[in-house]
């Protein structure tokens, strides 16, 4: 199938996200919008026309085994999934998702090296898989211990989706579990910046902080993630009994003795004040 589009103002008007842009942008919108599950299209230019080819026979034909790939691997039946994909690859080498399902497989059976394999098939096929760069970054941070290679699949992941904070609380999140402390703050308060209102992220940053024993960031970032929390869900609980147990540990704390202390001090004053202000009144109605 073959779709033809003029590039002019009307091209603008149907993909009004094409407006002032490049060959390299028109490129890359059409191609997204005319993928179909994991099959993409080629998009070219010429003169001032863009043609999209869409493989509509392969899509026939491999569709009903591809979503029965994606069944068997929600089941766990990891053996007739790999049999149907072995097939797929041989008849459609190119489709990456093909190669990244496979390095899954393959990853969580623990043929970690065949994982690496096939995750970097899916990447040259598609550098801008971004399933399979998180799978390879997550690869080398937990198997390997490798976080420098880890980082660099992490980075182009976030080149590739830079709004997508949830897949980057999620890189944070995997850090954090190999100890990687440092690290995972960083990816955290990048998820923070693009989504404020996503409650894992508050509660994961609480979390390193009470780690790192400032207990005030830690109360602060834990009441965030209740905040915003609107589910009331298991997350919001946990929320909640971390809030309560970091103010235990900040209530007996020198600090929160400290904080205790200046405070019944500052009632006291307050309270000797309003006595005498009441004694002064009181006197002041006698006279009068």
């Amino acid at each position: 199938m073959q779709i033809t589009h003029k590039i002019n103002s009307f091209l603008y008007d149907i993909f009004p996200e094409l407006a002032g842009g490049n060959i390299e942008l028109i490129v890359q919108v059409l191609e997204k919008y005319y993928t179909y599950g994991p099959y993409k299209p080629k998009v070219s230019i010429n003169d001032d026309f863009v043609t999209v080819e869409i493989d509509t026979t392969s899509i026939l034909a491999q569709e009903a085994e591809y979503r029965n790939v994606i069944s068997l691997c929600e089941k766990g039946k990891y053996s007739d999934a790999k049999l149907i994909l072995t097939n797929l690859i041989a008849k459609n080498p190119t489709v990456s998702e093909y190669h990244r399902i496979m390095g899954q497989i393959l990853s969580d059976e623990g043929e970690i090296e065949e994982a690496i394999n096939c995750l970097i098939d899916a990447l040259r096929w598609d550098s801008k898989n971004n399933y399979a760069l998180i799978m390879m970054g997550n690869i080398f941070a937990r198997e390997k211990d490798d976080v420098a290679t880890a980082l660099k699949y992490y980075d182009q992941s976030l080149i590739v989706n830079p709004n997508d904070n949830i897949a980057i609380n999620n890189i944070g999140a995997n850090l954090m579990s190999q100890n990687k402390i440092e690290e995972a703050k960083l990816y955290f308060n990048k998820a923070l910046e693009i989504n404020n209102e996503y409650p894992n992220t508050h509660f994961a940053l609480g979390m390193i902080a009470e780690i790192e024993n400032d207990l005030d960031s830690a109360f602060y970032c834990t009441m965030q993630a209740i905040k915003v929390n609107k589910s009331k869900d298991a997350l919001y609980q946990n929320s909640v009994s971390q809030a309560f147990e970091i103010a235990k540990k900040i209530v007996t704390s020198d600090k929160g003795k400290k904080i205790f202390r200046a405070f019944r001090h500052k009632l006291e004053h307050e309270g000797w004040q309003s006595f005498c202000c009441l004694m002064h009144l009181k006197r002041l109605n006698e006279l009068i």
